[in-house]
């Protein structure tokens, strides 16, 4: 009898160890399970990461296109409604301004990204929720920031080379759809792609610092010469086709009328107002796209696609009377300035980038030989045969 009772209560102890058992198999399941779904969730988040690291890559050389298909991708995956980007204004500029919003309405607002607001921001690093902000508060930059009531911030830190960080810009983003919380996954995947946001956004400003004259903030030689090629191949393209509708690239250099004189008799300064008062009212004077550059020195060329040689020289001929209605205001009062100019079209006057620039350059001092401030045409190429 005692021999029974002890198996049964061996029988009972076997049956708890084994639901103890089962209970714990169960248990770590549904973690592995929980884990499983984290990794899937992870994978996830990395392929979009890819995917928008590679679309903004794409999109590298203009900050205007990064900075959108940023917000509206990070709208789309995180269901946010309302958001907002400050980034660098832009390459000559160290403020931080507000560039591009969705459904948020903010007055004009601005901090430089060396200011010390723009230090409180690199410390957080991460994204960080605005409620939990009031240090920032006393930054009066940032109140404006804090009472849209959006969730959550994330700085866009550039890390250089050399250790030092600069700060890009920020995204401002509202809560989940349904208000759901940001989670810890969430922060940490917003945090990656700010990184590669700011990488993109520098990459963009250094581009631009590439490709304009640092001055007078047209376009530099370098960029000129590439876009004048490109220009003349897709013309030869044209041409070479069945259409017989002719496709006429111009090309319009001008030089200020002695500008020597500017820098020996009032100074380099002076010179170098005399070459942006310039710069700003041929560009006032051009179509958005006309290609206005800086030649060198005080020499610029401005390239007109799909223009005539009689369109361009009508063209050259409002920009000369922009400029010789300026007047630039200086410690020795009032300068006026005046321009010669030469235009030559392709392919009616050449047949290479180089035979184009030639003519253009021939008919600007043929101007110039000729009294100065004034428009000269290229000759054009000689007649072959017995033609016109």
């Amino acid at each position: 009898m005692a021999l029974e009772k002890t198996k049964e209560k061996l029988q009972k102890a076997d049956t708890a160890l084994a639901r103890e058992a089962l209970g714990a198999i169960a248990a770590l399941e549904e973690q592995l399970k929980l884990k499983d779904r984290q990794i899937r969730r992870m994978r996830l988040d990395f392929e979009t990461i890819i995917e928008v690291v590679s679309q903004i890559n794409a999109r590298s050389l203009k900050t205007e296109l990064i900075e959108n298909f940023t917000l509206n991708t990070i709208m789309g995956q995180f269901a946010v409604h309302r958001a907002f980007i400050m980034r660098q204004e832009n390459h000559l500029s160290n403020r931080i301004v507000l560039t591009v919003s969705k459904n948020v309405s903010m007055p004009p607002v601005f901090f430089k990204n060396d200011s010390p607001l723009a230090r409180a921001l690199m410390k957080k690093e991460k994204p960080f929720r605005l409620a939990g902000t009031k240090g920032l508060l006393r930054y009066k930059d940032f109140r404006p920031i804090a009472e849209t009531r959006l969730e959550l911030c994330a700085p866009l830190i550039k890390r250089h080379e050399n250790g030092d960080r600069e700060l890009k810009g920020i995204i401002v983003l509202d809560k989940k759809f349904g208000r759901f919380p940001f989670s810890e996954n969430d922060i940490d995947f917003l945090a990656l792609l700010a990184s590669m946001v700011a990488i993109s956004l520098h990459n963009a400003q250094l581009y631009q610092r590439s490709i304009y004259d640092e001055m007078t903030q047209v376009f530099s030689r370098g960029h000129f010469d590439a876009h004048l090629f490109q220009e003349i191949e897709r013309a030869k393209r044209y041409h070479s086709g069945e259409d017989t509708q002719p496709y006429n690239i111009s090309l319009v250099m001008f030089d200020i009328d002695d500008f020597k004189l500017f820098n020996d008799k009032y100074g380099h300064q002076v010179g170098d107002m005399v070459l942006k008062a310039v710069a700003r009212a041929v560009k006032r004077s051009v179509r958005s796209s006309d290609v206005v550059a800086r030649y060198g020195g005080e020499e610029f060329c401005i390239v007109l696609p799909e223009t005539s040689k009689e369109n361009a020289a009508r063209a050259a001929e409002r920009i000369r009377k922009a400029v010789e209605g300026l007047k630039v205001a200086t410690s020795r009062g009032l300068l006026g300035i005046t321009i010669s100019v030469g235009v030559a079209t392709y392919p009616d006057d050449a047949s290479t980038v180089q035979e184009l620039v030639r003519e253009a350059d021939k008919a600007l001092y043929r101007a110039k030989a000729l009294g100065k401030n004034r428009v000269e045409v290229a000759a054009g190429k000689k007649p072959s045969g017995d033609g016109e």
